[in-house]
């Protein structure tokens, strides 16, 4: 029988190093067609609710991975709204609960419903976003890569660079966050939990200064960042996605960026989490672009052909690479609820849910094209 289980129940024991590990497998197998992801699907109603504007949005990520042994889809409802440069939930927003139908790709049987979805325990956000951003950290940041930049002080900052400093032997911190009891308290609260000294900054470009690694974990709907103020051999990490379903509801007037025009066009090359979903979802920091004639496609990677080997990835101590992580992706999502269902049964968490399977018509198991 199926098992219906909540993430909560596991979470502590996914760490973030494993889910990394998880994502990148599960990316390496999509070049070799063992692996099978559709880009992240929005369904969108504008609302307006207690004498406030806010947008409904119903996502939908769907992705299978042979290795994992498991297909399937992850359904989540989310509530946004726009307070001035930032993308905000609603103040009245309540839990939201998202679901995991996970199956067998080789049976077909429905192993599990995954209520919610795994969090980093450590830093609170889910993981599925700091490790996908953490999957090309050794194929795109130099190798000496040792001082970091941080934009933003929210959960997936913190998740991220706890990540990184498990990753890499980081030396030395900034932040910038436009609020300074946010900064302050995110410098104060990372160099006590990873031993590395994180100083806040007052300025935006104090912290693309003297790093080799430049987080951008924001929740911005306008760049934070200036083409100009990078250096030789940065690499950047992106999570800001699409929020064109708020454009055409008229929440906004133009796409959500986070990366500025100047470092598309300073940047030796642009690696993206998925072209198809920067296309579908006309996302703002390479859709837009591409189509103004900013860059051009042959410009952007895919982290997926990197990491099985069929696009290079950094060549030069001096270049500098963008990595855009675009959002959840199904097969990442799958393959992380997979291991958590095997964990469940692992642990004894989950109640049994008694789903009978339909007699196939034709008595032999399989049914006719015709």
């Amino acid at each position: 029988m199926a098992l219906f289980f909540h993430s909560d129940d596991v979470d502590e024991f996914l760490s973030l190093t494993e889910a990394v590990s998880i994502a990148e497998h599960a990316l390496r197998n999509i070049p070799g067609r063992q692996g099978v992801n559709a880009p992240r699907k929005r369904l969108n109603l504008h609302r307006q609710f207690a004498e406030a504007s806010f947008d409904t949005v119903l996502n939908i990520y769907a992705g299978g991975s042979a290795s994992y042994g498991a297909i399937g889809a992850q359904v989540a409802l989310h509530r946004k709204t726009i307070e001035g440069n930032v993308q905000k939930t609603p103040p009245y927003n309540p839990d939201q609960t998202e679901l995991a139908h996970i199956y067998d790709v080789d049976t077909g049987s429905l192993l599990a419903i995954m209520a919610h979805r795994p969090r980093h325990v450590k830093g609170v956000a889910d993981l599925r976003t700091p490790a996908t951003s953490l999957v090309g950290l050794d194929q795109l940041a130099r190798k000496d890569a040792r001082r970091v930049g941080i934009y933003g002080s929210g959960h997936q900052a913190i998740s991220t660079f706890m990540g990184l400093t498990e990753m890499r032997r980081i030396e030395k911190a900034k932040v910038y966050s436009p609020t300074k009891a946010h900064r302050e308290e995110f410098a104060k609260v990372m160099s006590e939990q990873t031993g590395v000294t994180v100083e806040p900054v007052t300025e935006p470009r104090a912290a693309a200064k003297d790093v080799d690694i430049i987080l951008c974990m924001t929740n911005t709907v306008v760049p934070v960042i200036d083409g100009s103020w990078l250096e030789e051999g940065q690499c950047i990490i992106s999570v800001v996605g699409s929020n064109i379903e708020l454009v055409k509801s008229g929440a906004l007037d133009k796409p959500r960026r986070e990366i500025d025009d100047g470092t598309l066009k300073r940047c030796s090359f642009i690696v993206a989490l998925s072209k198809e979903q920067a296309i579908d979802s006309q996302q703002g920091d390479i859709y837009w672009p591409v189509q103004n004639g900013v860059i051009g496609w042959e410009k952007v990677v895919e982290i997926a052909d990197i990491l099985a080997g069929k696009a290079r990835g950094r060549t030069d101590d001096k270049q500098i690479i963008l990595y855009k992580n675009q959002g959840g992706q199904g097969i990442i999502d799958i393959a992380l609820a997979k291991r958590l269902y095997e964990l469940a049964r692992e642990k004894g968490f989950g109640t049994e849910l008694p789903i009978r399977s339909r007699p196939s018509h034709s008595g032999t198991g399989w049914r006719d094209s015709f």
